[in-house]
């Protein structure tokens, strides 16, 4: 049974369930990760679901004249150098940023994973491919706004993507066009999870093979 399977079986997300398995020991870095036996009879004596309970579902109802006063002007957060900031990695494999003090050093496992950097550090990482390719993706909505002349429009390609593997599960049309617009970068971070996915087992669609050996010149059809 894969992650994703037991997810739908319990009624969490996969990534409820990844975090969970990681906090018990057990090395899971996909939805689509097959679980031994050991992992499943676990979870299901183990995993309780957190109910959230609705507060109000009252409707909430504005007066014609509230909609038309003026919105105030946003005002830019203020950063103070030690504060961490968080940072989820858009990195399929092991990564490591240092900070100024050459002593802290940064680390994620995998794609996905979150950690907090300090504000001084991150600046000095402003114009490097860290930010600007990027490796990681920064999660505070006011410093992204800050700084969208470096990230651009980068993002998008993230939307809605906890764990690289969700790119295959786009159509193939879907698929073959973000191929065809992908920056160089994000056409490596396919290629590797497709590997990835071989080696695991979960094989991508051949299509979506064809797609990407054709369009980025590997050759990993040869692999299954």
């Amino acid at each position: 049974m894969k992650v994703y399977e037991l997810a739908k079986e319990l009624g969490i997300t996969p990534k409820e369930l990844i975090s969970f398995l990681r906090e018990n020991g057990y090395k899971v870095s996909s939805h689509m990760q097959k679980l031994d036996d050991d992992a499943i009879d676990f979870t299901n004596n183990n995993f309780v679901k957190v109910n959230n309970t609705p507060t109000d579902n009252k409707a909430v109802t504005t007066s014609e004249n509230e909609s038309a006063k003026p919105q105030p002007v946003k005002i830019h957060k203020t950063f103070n150098p030690n504060d961490e900031i968080p940072c989820k990695s858009v990195t399929p494999w092991k990564l490591t940023a240092v900070g100024v003090d050459k002593n802290t050093v940064y680390h994620w496992e995998y794609f996905g994973d979150i950690e907090y950097i300090k504000y001084r550090d991150l600046q000095a990482l402003r114009r490097t491919e860290y930010v600007t390719k990027p490796s990681f993706i920064i999660m505070d909505e006011d410093l992204v706004e800050q700084w969208k002349r470096e990230l651009g429009d980068r993002y998008k390609y993230f939307k809605s993507i906890d764990y690289p593997e969700e790119y295959f599960d786009m159509d193939d049309d879907e698929f073959e066009d973000m191929i065809k617009s992908a920056p160089e970068w994000l056409g490596e971070i396919v290629k590797v999870t497709a590997m990835t996915m071989i080696r695991a087992e979960n094989y991508p669609s051949i299509k979506k093979i064809r797609i990407i050996d054709d369009m980025l010149g590997t050759c990993i059809k040869e692999f299954i």
